[in-house]
């Protein structure tokens, strides 16, 4: 179970093509994956290591992210209880102590989690499961880690190398799109300080085929 390969499935190339730039996440047999149709995902968010100080700001963040997912994906991204769970690769396949349609959103520090990526402020990805009766791979549990020292290199609120710019594009991979490589309209360049920091025509040409993928 992965999250992490860049191929594009052919048969989604040409309708990339078709759209502006976006790109899926691959899972099973280098197929793009996405959540159940119309799901509402319930967000749980660890705040554990985030100084008092800050929480209800980084919150706040939080959930204009998640408005400006929910005006455009064909999913709900909810936020649900508090948790103190940081996901890790075991924890996920195991799906130990985290229900299917739920997104992690954990804020630590490294070396706490194999998921956590030493060069990186963030990291976001999912776990797929076969449906049988849809037979095809489907995403159920996605997370969100950030890198609770490098927070201080994103100023809150919106617009270039903002928090809300690093939640968004971490959420989207959480989504099942992965990095663009061409599109500065995109929030989904690989490095966040190459986006103007909003979502582009691309993520939300993305946000819609995944929408499709999962209700078709």
């Amino acid at each position: 179970m992965g999250s992490v390969s860049v191929l594009v499935a052919e048969t989604w190339q040409q309708r990339r093509m078709q759209h502006d730039s976006f790109r899926f996440l691959m899972f099973e047999n280098a197929t793009p994956a996405a959540w159940p149709c119309d799901a509402t995902i319930s967000v749980r968010v660890n705040l554990d290591f985030v100084p008092q100080r800050e929480r209800g700001e980084v919150m706040s963040d939080i959930a204009v992210s998640l408005q400006t997912i929910n005006e455009h994906a064909r999913v709900k991204l909810v936020v649900a209880e508090p948790t103190s769970l940081i996901p890790t690769t075991a924890m996920l396949e195991a799906r130990q102590d985290v229900r299917a349609n739920t997104l992690l959103l954990a804020f630590a520090r490294q070396g706490q989690s194999d998921l956590m990526r030493s060069n990186g402020a963030a990291t976001g990805g999912g776990l797929w499961v076969h449906d049988s009766k849809l037979d095809k791979p489907v995403i159920n549990v996605g997370y969100v880690i950030v890198d609770v020292n490098r927070l201080s290199d994103y100023r809150p609120g919106s617009g270039y190398l903002s928090r809300q710019a690093l939640f968004t594009h971490e959420l989207l991979h959480a989504l099942g799109l992965d990095h663009v490589e061409n599109d500065p309209r995109s929030i989904l360049r690989e490095k966040i300080s190459q986006s103007i920091g909003t979502i582009g025509p691309g993520d939300i040409a993305g946000m819609a085929a995944l929408g499709e993928l999962a209700c078709q």
